[in-house]
């Protein structure tokens, strides 16, 4: 059988690690193939999202379908397929669950680092000439302000036939330097979260 999201009996809120699980679901429900997307005008960010959260459900064995596979942006007006488009497509795609990531909040926090001098260590010689040869200068960083951001993303799990949630995480990832970088971590972070809360298995 394809290890699936079990959603046991057992499995409560858990608001310590941003997992919520419907307590109302059928019990022991399972799903086989997931249609992923990721809510965003950003087609960039959709394509690498979305693609990264389908490989990683394939690697456990699921089916996935991306929306940004099915639902083509118009690069010239890129926005967000509609709410009728996208349950069509679903419909369409055979899919039992819907996976649908979302950004919650960014917070940004300024902090000041003051600068430091780091001496490399030098070998002690008697003669000058070698000790000039051998030297090594000091490395100073000038003061400046940094920037940390921290994001937090929405991730629902919906049952495709009758599209009540089944599964809620949110997942925080901090400070990343590139899209394929916070992708990367989100994915990564998410599925360590339904490892842990056992809502998948490996």
């Amino acid at each position: 059988m394809i290890t699936g999201f079990i959603l046991a009996a057992c499995s409560s809120s858990k608001e310590s690690t941003g997992v919520w699980v419907n307590k109302d679901k059928p019990k022991d429900k399972k799903y086989q193939k997931i249609f992923f997307i990721v809510m965003t005008a950003d087609v960039e960010a959709r394509s690498v999202i979305e693609t990264d959260l389908a490989k990683a459900a394939a690697s456990k064995g699921f089916q996935t379908v991306k929306s940004i596979d099915v639902l083509p942006v118009v690069m010239s007006d890129p926005k967000m397929p509609t709410r009728d488009e996208v349950v069509s497509k679903i419909k369409e795609s055979g899919c039992d669950a819907v996976f649908i990531a979302s950004l919650l909040r960014k917070e940004e926090e300024v902090y000041y680092e003051p600068g430091t001098t780091t001496y490399a260590i030098r070998p002690y010689y008697t003669y000058y000439s070698a000790y000039y040869s051998n030297w090594y200068p000091s490395v100073s960083t000038r003061d400046y302000y940094a920037n940390e951001k921290t994001y937090f993303m929405q991730s629902n799990l919906y049952d495709a036939a009758s599209e009540i949630i089944m599964m809620s995480v949110q997942s925080k990832i901090f400070d990343p330097s590139s899209l394929k970088l916070f992708s990367g971590n989100y994915t990564y972070t998410l599925f360590n979260q339904l490892k842990k809360e056992k809502i998948i298995k490996n």
